[in-house]
């Protein structure tokens, strides 16, 4: 009943659209009109900036950081906090507040892997950042932070459950960035 819990907290946490309410209050536009169309942090940073989203990545972030920290509160092993991180970026990706739109989770799923795994999450965090400003990719400079963190988890000998964790919370992104980018493409050719 307990997890049940948790895991009710940890959807409504991931689903709580930080993107929506930094950009409208900003903006008194809606993100989701803006860009590709996607309530997450990297439309807001291509199309707000980088305070923006800077802010929604902290927001974003720390809904995956808390679904995990609540689970472990409440007594649950490593097991049912992965579970709650997958359920918060669930959360995030079809928010019950913008009618099961959302981002496509990868902040979110970089908050709750931090908590699971913060020794591996932190270096690959700062290389993202290095790849970032040294080649100006952001996106390219996140996949190979984000690729790095299961190995330095495993370097690390964390277990084969966060590993596995890890994993996860990353091919639910990746799945839905993968599958958002395929709309877009194909959206975008239609309109041509």
């Amino acid at each position: 009943m307990t997890l049940a819990i948790v895991l009710v907290v940890a959807y409504v946490l991931g689903s709580f659209p930080t993107s929506y309410i930094v950009v409208h209050h900003l903006t008194g536009r809606d993100i989701r009109d803006m860009g590709d169309g996607n309530p997450g942090m990297m439309n807001v940073w291509d199309n707000v900036g980088f305070g923006a989203a800077f802010v929604v990545g902290l927001g974003d972030a720390g809904k995956g950081m808390a679904a995990v920290g609540i689970a472990y509160l409440m007594g649950a092993e490593i097991e049912g906090a992965v579970l709650a991180g997958l359920v918060a970026v669930l959360g995030h990706d079809y928010s019950i507040f913008l009618r099961l739109q959302g981002g496509n989770g990868m902040a979110t799923s970089t908050g709750a892997i931090l908590a699971l795994t913060p020794l591996a999450t932190g270096p690959a965090i700062g290389a993202a950042i290095a790849l970032w400003l040294l080649l100006g990719s952001k996106r390219l400079g996140g996949m190979v932070g984000m690729m790095i963190v299961p190995v330095l988890a495993y370097a690390l000998d964390l277990g084969p459950t966060a590993i596995t964790g890890v994993i996860l919370l990353e091919s639910v992104a990746a799945l839905k960035i993968i599958r958002f980018e395929g709309f877009v493409s194909a959206r975008s050719r239609l309109d041509q």
